[in-house]
């Protein structure tokens, strides 16, 4: 029940930070790629530039279970947008069956608003930019750690 309790308290300080977050949204630009073009012998060559592509997975921690019965695994999946080029990288952790999932950043910064369903399942897109990784492009993500309570 104390880790129900928690994971309670840790979802009501998220919910009291989303408006925060929604606000600055407003006022981050989102990255697109910039296209150059060099000539030479009469050959046209196009080279892409994009910040929002050169992320690596390894630059996130994925913490794993550490014996304790609430700490679960977290995994990411990273996927390359086709018409931008731009990379997003996909934070998923699942319970155990009965059990709800909480997924929190940067060891204890709170999570991402998917944690408010309190679903067995939580995945959280993360854009790249400059290569780091961003929730929501506001929040630059370090680590990812995931935790479970019984329903």
């Amino acid at each position: 029940m104390q880790g129900l309790n928690n994971l309670v308290a840790i979802y009501q300080l998220t919910y009291l930070l989303v408006p925060f977050t929604l606000a600055c949204i407003a006022t981050v630009s989102t990255p697109s790629p910039e296209d150059t073009t060099t000539t030479v012998s009469s050959e046209t060559t196009t080279t892409t530039t994009n910040d929002c592509a050169d992320c690596t997975i390894d630059s996130v921690t994925f913490e794993q279970p550490d014996g304790t019965a609430d700490r679960i695994a977290t995994s990411g999946q990273v996927t390359t947008d086709a018409a931008t080029g731009c990379l997003t990288l996909t934070a998923t952790c699942t319970a155990d069956a009965g059990m709800i999932a909480f997924m929190e950043f940067n060891i204890n910064q709170g999570g991402p608003v998917e944690n408010a369903g309190m679903t067995q399942t939580v995945s959280a897109p993360l854009n790249c930019r400059g290569g780091v990784w961003y929730y929501q492009d506001v929040r630059a993500i370090t680590s990812v750690r995931c935790q479970q309570a019984s329903q």
